[in-house]
């Protein structure tokens, strides 16, 4: 075996001098390998199919563009992230290559930490878009009725070819005793291994003291990775130093052990590859007390009062997490608002206009920032279930001449202009969440400015979609002529932590949540979006909403 699984990465460019910089940069982290023919790059990725391809632009024969959309006319190689090397300064030239399918963007000349952070952050999602490619698979094995044996073998390979390890073993407990005993196991069958059928555990000090130590601390794994309590294991390592163990607990005691071993003691487990142990282990945990329960029908009494006792601990930590999200709100928000009205009233002084075109660099940088702190914490309320709209009086005409007061200035610095329609017949005063709608309606209005070139168009339109006894519901739409949304990247669209650019150029920047909290605020008010669009020819968003009337 390798002693370490490498991605690979593809680097296509006619220069020898930015491919020796590139492979310099990633090649002790990654398997690199370069091609200076655009014709046989295509070619390249079609046999290697690399897990991320870094292209230049300016190219003879064929230039990046014309390489990335033949790359996304082949099923083989249409779902490769590739991301741009170039040293254009050209916003054209950017909007161009993401709206055929590019990524990201890196520019020239190279700098070593952007250069690896953007690559890792392709990587790290291709590895939590395979993760959750298996785990659904898994998953769906154990809905299918198949023998439990047969299934827990079938997972141990899967698992195990998954992650390129030596072994996965199945070890239960031993009714009523302290021995653990091997039950089911995958060997790699590039290595001569023996089988651990059978083998025997007796679990004796410190090792009790150790687990029950984990179940008390809610703690999921032990790993090599931590030299915590490594001491403590090694005597018992027999076979394998370099290890990940997953304790199954149901009703309070221990029942079964997952173990995850490498051959070599070199490699550190990653973050994902613990996260995925734990999975996995959750997974045969719902399957051994799922059959325990099947087979022992006295036990479902217990499983009642555990239950209540369960909920009992989800109700104390759901709101020991709605305080603690916030407090994170009050902690992150204070400092950044200081700093913003610091900024306001030095601007407000008698500073010379040089320095003050550097005051109004940081200001916006701190709003920015301040944009990006509230969308993490809306998005971690959302995940804790915390998350709640609120219902106010708010004046609707008030509310709109807000919101395109702000987006009109923005656009007038890219000379667009933006034209808008508010149907009369909505009435003044709604109740609702004013927040959160001035919040979707800014969002969906910056990303128009955002992806519609200079001299542009974009238009608001509000109506009254219908009108009940003390409801009514809106229809608001917001078009542009800017570079529009291929159907692929529309799938992606509302998707949280993705977005249409995909990365963190200089003209698109974000972190791939405004939409998705769009999305989730807009079905909170019982209202629905979507979107229609074609490259190069524009975007629509249309969402519908509910409000309260008097």
């Amino acid at each position: 075996m390798n002693k370490q699984k490498r991605n690979s990465i593809l680097i296509i460019d006619d220069e020898k001098s930015n491919i020796i910089a590139l492979s310099n940069i990633l090649n002790t982290e990654y398997s690199v390998y370069a091609v200076r023919d655009s014709r046989e790059a295509l070619e390249a990725a079609e046999k290697d199919i690399p897990d991320v391809i870094l292209l230049d632009i300016l190219m003879p024969e064929m230039d990046g563009y014309a390489v990335i959309s033949e790359l996304k006319k082949s099923e083989k190689t249409r779902d490769i992230p590739v991301i741009f090397i170039t040293g254009l300064e050209s916003k054209e030239a950017e909007e161009k290559g993401l709206a055929l399918g590019a990524v990201d963007y890196i520019q020239k000349p190279f700098t070593t930490a952007v250069v690896k952070l953007r690559v890792l952050n392709q990587i790290k999602l291709i590895e939590r878009q395979r993760q959750q490619a298996l785990m659904t698979k898994i998953t769906h094995s154990f809905l299918s009725g198949t023998d439990v044996d047969i299934l827990f073998t079938d997972t141990l390979r899967m698992v195990g070819e998954f992650m390129d390890i030596a072994q996965v073993l199945i070890y239960m407990n031993e009714a009523d005793s302290n021995i653990l005993i091997c039950k089911n196991e995958w060997i790699n069958p590039k290595l001569n291994l023996e089988s651990r059928l059978d083998d025997r555990f007796d679990l004796k000090e410190p090792i009790i003291t150790l687990i029950n130590d984990l179940l008390a601390s809610g703690r999921l794994s032990l790993h090599s990775n931590d030299p915590s309590y490594i001491e403590i294991l090694k005597p018992y390592r027999r076979h394998f130093n370099n290890y990940i163990t997953t304790p199954i607990f149901i009703k309070g005691k221990m029942c079964a052990v997952l173990d995850f071993s490498k051959e070599e003691d070199g490699r550190q487990w990653s973050e994902s590859e613990i996260d995925l142990a734990v999975l996995v282990s959750n997974v045969f945990s719902g399957v051994i007390e799922r059959n325990a329960i099947e087979h022992d029908l006295n036990t479902v009494l217990k499983l009642k009062a555990e239950l209540i006792a369960a909920k009992e601990r989800a109700e104390h930590l759901s709101h020991a997490k709605s305080e603690f999200l916030a407090r994170m709100s009050h902690e992150m928000r204070t400092p950044m608002n200081g700093i913003v009205g610091m900024l306001e009233i030095i601007k407000m002084g008698s500073i010379p206009e040089e320095i003050k075109k550097f005051f109004d660099v940081i200001n916006g940088a701190s709003n920015d920032l301040m944009r990006i702190i509230n969308d993490i914490l809306d998005v971690s309320s959302m995940e804790y279930g915390v998350f709640k709209l609120t219902s106010v009086n708010f004046d609707a005409y008030e509310l709109f001449n807000d919101v395109l007061q702000t987006a009109s200035h923005n656009a007038s610095e890219k000379q667009q202009s933006l034209k808008f329609n508010i149907d009369p017949t909505i009435p003044a005063s709604l109740k609702g969440d004013e927040k959160r709608l001035k919040q979707v309606l800014a969002k969906l209005l910056s990303n128009a400015i955002k992806f519609t070139p200079e001299k542009g168009e974009i238009h608001f339109d509000s109506q009254v979609l219908h009108a009940g006894n003390n409801t009514i519901t809106l229809q608001i739409s917001i078009s542009d002529n800017g570079i529009g949304i291929s159907k692929e990247q529309q799938e992606k669209l509302f998707v949280i932590f993705e977005q249409v650019d995909g990365g963190l150029s200089r003209e698109h920047s974000g972190i791939g949540l405004g939409l998705a909290l769009s999305k989730r605020i807009i079905e909170m008010m019982d209202g629905k979006i979507s979107v229609e669009s074609e490259l190069n020819k524009g975007a629509k968003f249309i969402f519908t909403c509910k409000f309260l009337i008097d």
